[in-house]
């Protein structure tokens, strides 16, 4: 008891070095505050989600991937998400999403972003089962299993050598991963997720369902959720050759069947379901796709061989598909990694919460697209309305004195006519390359003999349907990339919501 306790003591130690973790977000605190009165409704959780710009825009981003949204439309604002897809979704969506930025953005050389997949790879599963077993409540059941490897989790993060000596001795084979747990921390890792999870406020049912000794003393709602959540963790811990025993997956089904209606085919179908939803996470954060690529193995049973193999290719897949996207052909200027992105949105968000003005978030939008892209020069130019104009107000980058040049009121009404068609019609426009054909035909001729881009994208920002003005950024001697255009979309919401944000 006494190691147990040390153990505790130094993990909450390190983890109040860090104080952006989901735990101490004030975001997720509110939404907990929400999830809790029976007064809430949509619209709060909505204005609680819109505080944070980086979730907000990734929530929606989400909402609208096949897995989450299944034939109700594309989703743009946060409240619809809510209504559609459900409060309880979009909340856990929420505490997902914050789990993963915040620890690998605390934690970026730990490795840690293995364990956190797989904790949504269980979560996500664990909710389809659940659905297919007809539980009452499928949603907390998805709180349950991201919440099941808590434990380990924290371990890897705030003692990354005693983790790495207890890995090493399981993969001796020669004690058992509780053993292991035992000798080295003094407990389990469910007791330690327990007590963090409790500390932290989560509710006790899903408290309950982290260790079989608490769920078997709870109700049986309780104890149906331990069951879903234990049985598909130990399935991933299996695919991923993480344990030397081998249960097949007719012996997990047949565990689930002595107390669910489960069908023989319904670990496998969640199983599936679980692995897109988890890619599409992974695409989201850039995280890298390796991680979930299961190591080709012949264990003597069928079905759990079928499943790595599957899994194996489904992952590779998926990674090469996302390096299509993104490699094709590297920019002589260097991208910044996903790292980088993910603290400029999480500077964006305290911004926010501070009550930032426009000019501040404006400011920090074109600095995070210069840096985070290959673009050479951003700019923000403020739209007048008397008289009618566009002025530069804000640039990064290289040789910018031409776009001050051409972004003034001494432009002739001709010139800008475009750049306010944009801002009426409330439209992005993306010229990938000028010189392919059209273009420089339909491009104004004072614009392209001053700025002489070879490829440039505009977005026009409005607050409460009022155009404020037109954020720009273009590349001088070479085509803009897809992830350059991608993370500058990414900027541009997330300046909206920013801007939208009341106070």
């Amino acid at each position: 008891m006494v190691k147990y306790q040390v153990t505790l003591s130094q993990i909450n130690t390190q983890l109040r070095k860090t104080g952006d973790l989901p735990v101490f977000s004030a975001t997720l605190n509110r939404i907990r505050e929400i999830s809790s009165s029976p007064e809430s409704d949509a619209m709060a959780l909505a204005m609680a989600i819109m505080k944070d710009v980086s979730l907000s825009a990734k929530v929606l981003k989400i909402s609208n991937t096949p897995e989450f949204n299944r034939g109700v439309g594309e989703i743009r604002v946060i409240s619809r998400a809510v209504v559609l897809l459900g409060f309880e979704r979009i909340k856990n969506l929420s505490i997902t999403l914050k789990l993963i930025e915040s620890f690998t953005v605390a934690y970026p050389e730990s490795g840690i972003e293995k364990l956190l997949l797989r904790a949504f790879l269980n979560a996500s599963m664990a909710r389809e089962l659940a659905a297919k077993a007809g539980l009452r409540d499928i949603e907390e059941t998805f709180l349950c299993g991201l919440l099941f490897s808590l434990g380990e989790v924290c371990v890897a993060c705030c003692l990354p050598e005693t983790y790495e000596q207890m890995r090493t001795a399981r993969q001796n084979g020669k004690k058992s991963w509780n053993n292991i747990q035992l000798e080295a921390l003094g407990g389990q890792f469910s007791d330690i997720g327990q007590d963090l999870a409790q500390s932290w406020g989560f509710p006790s049912s899903v408290v309950r369902t982290m260790d079989e000794m608490t769920a078997d003393e709870s109700p049986i709602q309780v104890r149906h959720q331990h069951h879903i959540v234990s049985v598909s963790h130990q399935l991933i811990e299996t695919i991923y050759a993480e344990q030397h025993q081998h249960c097949s997956i007719e012996q997990l089904t047949e565990v689930l069947q002595k107390s669910l209606p489960i069908a023989n085919e319904a670990l496998e179908q969640s199983f599936e379901v679980a692995c897109k939803l988890t890619a599409d996470m992974t695409d989201e954060y850039g995280l890298n796709m390796s991680t979930l690529v299961p190591k080709l193995q012949e264990t003597g049973n069928l079905s759990i061989d079928d499943a790595i193999r599957r899994a194996a290719y489904f992952f590779h897949s998926r990674k090469e598909l996302s390096q299509d996207k993104t490699n094709v052909i590297q920019p002589t200027t260097v991208v910044s990694d996903p790292t980088k992105q993910l603290n400029y949105l999480s500077r964006l968000s305290e911004l926010t919460a501070q009550k930032g003005s426009p000019h501040d978030i404006l400011a920090l939008v074109v600095e995070g697209i210069q840096a985070c892209t290959a673009f050479d020069r951003v700019v923000f130019c403020l739209f007048r309305t008397e008289p009618r104009s566009l002025v530069f107000k804000i640039g990064e980058g290289s040789d910018l004195t031409a776009l001050e040049r051409f972004f003034t009121p001494a432009t002739h009404e001709d010139s800008l006519r475009l750049f306010y068609q944009i801002l009426q019609k409330d439209m992005t426009l993306l010229v990938t390359d000028v010189q392919e054909p059209g273009w420089l035909e339909r491009l104004p001729s004072l614009f392209m003999e001053q700025v002489k881009p070879s490829g440039m994208v505009m977005a026009p920002i409005r607050v409460r349907k009022k155009p404020i003005g037109l954020l720009y950024a273009d590349c001088h001697h070479r085509a803009i990339k897809d992830e350059d255009f991608a993370c500058f979309n990414q900027f541009a919401t997330q300046a909206r919501i920013a801007l939208a944000h009341p106070g």
